[in-house]
């Protein structure tokens, strides 16, 4: 007894801490578009399962796809996903559903970037459902991470007070318990869709600028923890019988023009892992270099909202279209 008196005001500041964080966690935490897509992908099973960053959420339309195709189709592409997040994705997807075909964005950028612990990241395996496969995302992104920012997923967030009313009122709404997209349509910006497709609206632009990491970096740098998750990805994909479709999408033809010799040996890696592997492999930067050479879709300016390369939604249906051609 006297052992638990002098433990009680230790564990009651333990249980006020972890209720305080609770808190801040819901009320500095905005909803957000991965929440329903993780759901979807845990809850409904598609026989086309697209992964990777924010170029292929604004380049894929599921709908235009599924049209073309007769095959059921959700994207699950989300900005800041580096390869390990799309491996526990898929992970993720697996335990109920196993979908016939992965089409995997390949964005070399984010294989030659270090994965920095991000709230991307973190939010994603927030609002996974209990499993071994979340646990062990969990440990992933312990070990390298901030430890405050995985057990304070609030302090990534820069919200003010004026923005809890917002949040909490989103938290309570049917959209939020219904895991609804209806929230994330916004007039004048970048939308999401009941297929997870990531549209912007035709004459929306961001920063035309090309971003100086073509320039200051090249393959070579690539990260061996990113190369590996990927071939975790093909791997898993052949053990499981899902046909890989590796796809590079469209950038800017100034962008490509600027950055030629970092496309060009990024090309050539991936394409020497479809020789090892044996998935397919579409490259629209480069599309004389495919073995069937492919429509050059980099030439029109007003197909992308910036200089990175993210599609606007008419350019992304005549992408996508000509995608499901070569499926």
């Amino acid at each position: 007894m006297r052992i638990f008196k002098r433990l009680l005001p230790f564990l009651l500041g333990i249980l006020f801490i972890v209720l305080l964080n609770a808190a801040l966690n819901y009320l500095l935490i905005p909803y957000q578009f991965t929440r329903v897509k993780v759901h979807k992908i845990e809850t409904e099973g598609f026989d086309d399962l697209i992964l990777g960053s924010s170029h292929g959420g604004t380049a894929f339309d599921p709908e235009t796809l599924m049209a073309e195709t007769g095959r059921s189709c959700y994207n699950a592409c989300a900005g800041g996903q580096f390869p390990m997040d799309n491996y526990y994705l898929l992970l993720d997807a697996l335990r109920e559903h196993t979908p016939k075909r992965v089409i995997f964005e390949y964005d070399p950028n984010y294989w030659i970037a270090l994965d920095p612990f991000n709230r991307t990241a973190r939010y994603q395996e927030s609002v996974m459902a209990p499993s071994t496969v979340r646990l062990a995302y969990f440990s992933k992104l312990l070990l390298p991470g901030d430890i405050r920012y995985v057990l304070m997923p609030w302090s990534l967030y820069d919200n003010g007070l004026e923005d809890i009313p917002g949040i909490v009122e989103r938290k309570r709404s049917d959209a939020y318990k219904n895991y609804g997209v209806e929230p994330f349509y916004e007039k004048g910006s970048q939308a999401c869709d009941e297929n997870g497709f990531l549209f912007i609206p035709d004459g929306v632009g961001g920063d035309p600028k090309i971003p100086e990491l073509f320039y200051n970096e090249g393959m070579e740098h690539i990260v061996a923890k990113n190369r590996a998750y990927f071939e975790k990805i093909v791997r898993l994909c052949q053990k499981e019988g899902i046909e890989l479709v590796v796809v590079t999408t469209p950038v800017p033809a100034a962008t490509r023009e600027a950055a030629e010799e970092f496309y060009r040996t990024a090309h050539k890696w991936m394409s020497d892992l479809r020789t090892a592997y044996g998935f397919t492999y579409l490259d629209f930067v480069l599309p004389s270099e495919n073995d069937v050479p492919l429509p050059d879709l980099c030439e029109d300016p007003d197909a992308f909202s910036d200089g990175e390369g993210h599609m606007h939604i008419s350019a992304a249906g005549r992408f996508t279209k000509e995608l499901a051609s070569l499926l």
